[in-house]
């Protein structure tokens, strides 16, 4: 079948009813009594009533008029057959942002609308169906037109803001330059300049979660809170309620004014570790369901040593961090917390918190130099202005030590490595304070009380042991103490947030150098073979995938493109000409039938003789 290069002269077609509708209109004869034949060839054939509908009078003219229309819509749509050597690459990318998932069934139906104009612009034609997400692999690439389309219905969007740049243009060098690459999204703004697109959004007047957090109250429990974001331009009406342990709670009301974001919270029931908190559903339903599970960190073990004011205040911070327990009798600790002097904490094999032995100087001034950080996730984004003490004392760094605080040209405060324990991949980790407790205002400067915290925590998330934590939909996932992760065999078991069987599958090796949550919500499980190494909830919470004021429908097309496509891949009808020839003969045929032959004879076919009485 041929491809027409101008479709739209197909139109001609409608000459066709058009030519047979004139030839209806028959101008009906008038009777006229006369009493003289010379005025018979005066009599004109005019209706007293005017035109009406009459049988259909076949006639050469018609015949020949009616041939001549679909010659000239064929003329007109410029029709060309694809060259047997032709070959083309034709790229759909599909927007990985989770806001599709309120158009999947609509892009789905776009990408199959391209497949099928792109179809027949070549004689072999490889598809390419890739997605947004920079670190995904294209969904198919081969020469089945099929396999493409269950591709595309495969495809499942759950990415939050990210720019499709880096695929567009992997998507463009895959076509080549005479390949065709579609953009299928939801709003303009995601479209580069030059680039085809397809929009297949609508405003939805949504309503979501935009986030949550649990915390542990005074009775040992756990409190949930959760944003809810009213996308929507007007006022919103939604109701909540809890699902845990297959029961089901009162439905709350929620009144949300036009963009308002409100707060809901509720204490977690005891012995419940996994629960769902769920909005009354609209047309998103990404966000209208929030998983939560109660939080367990790793364990960590620490020994304190010591009664003094240094002491209790470690003793009161390392307390309040999650997951923290102080060693009992046959116990053992994992890190230890104590005044040391440089000797005996180089002795230490264990890692820890240690600070050094009272400063023994008669007089020691204040050091006015001030404290500088180093790039460090220990003491990024603190202050310490307001820091004063007598200046670096007790410890020295050493070759090979991590350097934290400066003051003036000496460290005040880094991190020494130990030796890796048996079965450890990594030794544990020392925070040396080389400064003097007693004379500084360390336990009353909020920098010196996080410093501390981030280390505890962060050697707390060192530990070979599994902890359970809710994430953020496509949130980074720590496995840090597993060094068996990166051998493989690690496996992921998902159930979505709606229900339905979990789903086990294997973590690829490109998924393992940077583990994330899944990027819908649910509930899921990290295994390594049979050893449980995270469980967790990954919940939906980018308020931006769940605004729709700029969703749109809308096409942008590239000026020339599709011509070029098939002038290159194509050949014109090589009859053209005489086509052309043949509907001039059929004009001039036409012609010659109504208006060449003598008026009234039989060979016109058209002159219809008067019915009249004539009287001598």
């Amino acid at each position: 079948m041929p491809i027409f290069g101008n479709p739209a002269g197909l139109w001609a077609l409608l000459g066709v009813p058009a030519i047979l509708a004139i030839h209806f209109l028959q101008q009906r004869a008038k009777i006229a009594r006369t009493s003289t034949w010379f005025l018979i060839e005066k009599l004109a054939p005019d209706s007293a009533r005017g035109r009406t509908w009459d049988r259909l009078r076949s006639s050469r003219a018609l015949w020949l008029q009616l041939l001549s229309m679909p010659i000239a819509a064929w003329v007109l749509a410029e029709p060309r057959w694809v060259r047997a050597e032709s070959a083309q690459t034709v790229a759909v990318v599909l927007d990985a942002s989770a806001s599709m998932e309120a158009f999947r069934g609509d892009a789905i139906a776009a990408a199959d609308r391209e497949m099928v104009l792109a179809e027949g612009l070549a004689a072999r034609t490889t598809w390419v169906v890739m997605t947004t997400d920079p670190r995904a692999p294209a969904l198919y690439r081969g020469t089945e037109r099929e396999a493409a389309t269950a591709a595309v219905a495969r495809w499942q969007p759950e990415l939050g803001q990210h720019d499709p740049g880096p695929a567009l243009r992997l998507a463009h060098g895959l076509a080549g330059a005479s390949g065709r690459t579609l953009l299928i999204t939801d709003t303009r703004t995601k479209v580069p300049a030059g680039q085809r697109a397809a929009g297949v959004g609508r405003p939805i007047e949504n309503v979501g979660f935009a986030g949550a957090s649990i915390t542990r109250d005074e009775g040992g429990g756990h409190t949930w809170r959760a944003l809810v974001k009213n996308n929507a331009g007007t006022a919103q009406h939604r109701t909540w309620h809890l699902e845990a342990a297959g029961t089901k709670s009162a439905e709350q009301p929620l009144d949300l004014a036009p963009g308002a974001l409100t707060e809901i919270s509720a204490r977690l029931p005891d012995g419940v570790d996994a629960a769902t908190v769920v909005l009354s559903p609209d047309e998103f339903a990404a966000d209208d369901r929030l998983p939560l599970v109660r939080p367990r960190p790793k364990p960590l073990v620490v020994q304190l040593d010591g009664d003094d004011g240094a002491a209790e205040f470690f003793r009161k911070l390392a307390g309040n961090v999650d997951g923290v327990a102080f060693a009992g009798a046959g116990v053992p600790a994992t890190l230890r917390l104590a005044r040391l002097s440089a000797d005996e904490a180089a002795r230490e094999p264990r890692g820890g918190v240690f600070w050094p032995q009272a400063d023994q100087r008669a007089q020691a001034s204040l050091l006015t130099d001030p404290v500088t950080p180093e790039r460090d996730p220990l003491v990024a984004g603190l202050n310490w202005q307001g820091w004063f003490g007598t200046g670096p004392y007790g410890y020295a760094a050493a070759p090979g030590d991590t350097p934290l605080l400066w003051q003036g040209r000496w460290p005040l405060v880094f991190l020494r490595a130990t030796s890796p324990a048996p079965g450890r991949a990594e030794g544990g980790r020392k925070l040396m304070l080389a400064f003097d407790w007693a004379t500084s205002n360390a336990s009353r400067l909020p920098a010196a009380v996080l410093l501390v915290r981030r280390f505890l925590e962060a050697e707390r998330d060192r530990q070979h042991a599994p902890y359970t934590a809710n994430f953020d939909c496509n949130g980074i996932v720590d496995l840090q103490g597993n060094p068996a992760v990166s051998a493989g065999g690690l496996t992921r078991t998902f159930q979505s947030a709606a229900g339905g069987e979990p789903v086990v599958e294997p973590v690829g090796a490109g998924e393992r150098a940077e583990l994330r949550a899944p990027g819908r919500a649910g509930f899921f499980t990290l295994k390594q073979g049979d050893e449980l190494l995270v469980r967790g909830a990954a919940q939906f919470a980018d308020a931006r995938q769940g605004d729709f004021h700029a969703a749109e429908k809308f096409f942008i097309e590239l000026p020339g493109e599709r011509q070029t496509a098939i002038e290159r891949n194509t050949r014109a009808d090589p009859f053209a000409a005489w086509w052309l020839l043949a509907l001039v003969a059929l004009g001039f045929g036409s012609w010659w039938t109504r208006g060449g032959s003598p008026r009234g004879s039989p060979a016109s076919g058209e002159q219809r003789e008067p019915e009249a009485r004539v009287t001598a």
